[in-house]
């Protein structure tokens, strides 16, 4: 009789588990993923950025911050970040997820100060933490595994690389993660810092060595900021995804969905079209292009050339706004007026990285099919 009643009173209700886990695994969710807002302390200034991002988290399962949330890590700027995304959790009753840039610490705000103010946004719902940073892992309602990465390099001076950084401890703890986990688990990386390409490797310590981790473990898909533009990746099996500002041009937040064969990612317009706020922010970014033009070619034979300025304009407002096509990127490629870039006398970063970008068409932004990225026992 006393085993009868162990099988009714453990063993149904684990069989009864398991199966509800195991639907909670299959379950479609939607997250929005947002970076680098860097709210300042001045409200009225991100007033429509952060209710446009309030309204795109409505009918999400959970919103996701990649750090930078703040620009100077001034308490009154981190005010303005937890109000909002208590306004969110409020509004739409999804989860908020926020880890930390290399602008959200201080001299007087490092890991421990970002945890004791920001655990009810992962760290207090973390099934694992990681001792040696604000890093932690928590677990969707839908079965998705989050990995929270604290990619900020924070030494005992008490001094933040703009790059950021990955130390050994936060590797070790990373590995011990994802063996935990079972086989099958859908797992999404998350850091403020790009790992790839090989190139940034070299400027962020530890980002190759994070790369070889998430590797072993089948890690496909990893999502980050800093950049301020939106682009993708991928090398070797993992797809680094990275995403831009929301209140610069194109005015885009991301979504990431999870279905039965892994993971849709797309862009999300969250402003008006016509609305004078978007239509500032496309003008804000021309002028921008017609700056970088002009410095580019003022020491050159093609100073002040109004049609080499316009081509470049033309060719960065549509690689920042997603809308590089193999026959676009061919048009301008066979345009005279590309002609003048290749011919000016200056080497300029601008030169080489417009030009590279249309040789070698970027990957649409705007859709993008992940394979089923689940992690693996190596």
């Amino acid at each position: 009789m006393k085993k009868l009643l162990i099988f009714f009173f453990v063993l149904i209700p684990m069989i009864f588990l398991s199966r509800a886990a195991l639907g909670e695994a299959r379950q479609a969710e939607s997250i929005l993923v947002i970076s680098d807002t860097h709210l300042t302390g001045n409200a009225a200034a991100h007033a429509a950025m952060l209710e446009a991002a309030a309204q795109a988290a409505r009918g999400r399962d959970a919103v996701l911050l990649l750090g930078d949330n703040t620009n100077n890590t001034h308490a009154e700027e981190h005010a303005l970040v937890l109000k909002w995304a208590e306004e969110i959790k409020q509004d739409s009753g999804c989860a908020v997820y926020i880890l930390p840039g290399n602008h959200d610490y201080s001299a007087h705000l490092g890991p421990e100060e970002f945890k004791a103010q920001y655990g009810a946004y992962g760290w207090n719902q973390a099934f694992s933490r990681d001792p040696a940073t604000a890093s932690c892992a928590v677990m969707t309602a839908g079965g998705t595994c989050l990995v929270l990465l604290d990619t900020n390099q924070y030494d005992a001076s008490r001094f933040v690389q703009p790059d950021g950084g990955i130390g050994p401890e936060t590797l070790k703890w990373l590995q011990e993660v994802l063996k935990s986990l079972p086989d099958g688990t859908p797992v999404i990386a998350c850091g403020h810092h790009p790992i790839l390409p090989r190139e940034r490797n070299r400027r962020t310590p530890g980002a190759l060595a994070l790369v070889q981790v998430l590797r072993a473990y089948s890690v496909g898909l990893y999502l980050c900021g800093h950049d301020h533009g939106f682009a993708a990746m991928e090398q070797d099996g993992l797809r680094q995804i990275t995403v831009g500002q929301p209140q610069a041009y194109p005015g885009w937040a991301g979504v990431i969905e999870k279905t039965d064969g892994g993971f849709l990612w797309h862009t999300e317009r969250i402003y008006d079209e016509q609305s004078d706020f978007f239509l500032s922010l496309r003008s804000t970014s021309e002028a921008l292009a017609r700056d970088m033009a002009a410095g580019s070619l003022a020491p050159t034979a093609y100073a002040d050339d109004e049609g080499a300025i316009q081509w470049f304009v033309s060719a960065f407002m549509q690689f920042s706004g997603g809308e590089m096509t193999e026959a676009s990127c061919a048009a301008l490629l066979s345009d005279e007026n590309c002609q003048k870039w290749r011919e000016a006398e200056t080497r300029t970063v601008v030169k080489e990285w417009i030009i590279g970008l249309l040789e070698n068409c970027p990957e649409s932004i705007r859709e993008i099919a992940v394979p089923r990225s689940q992690k693996k026992s190596p």
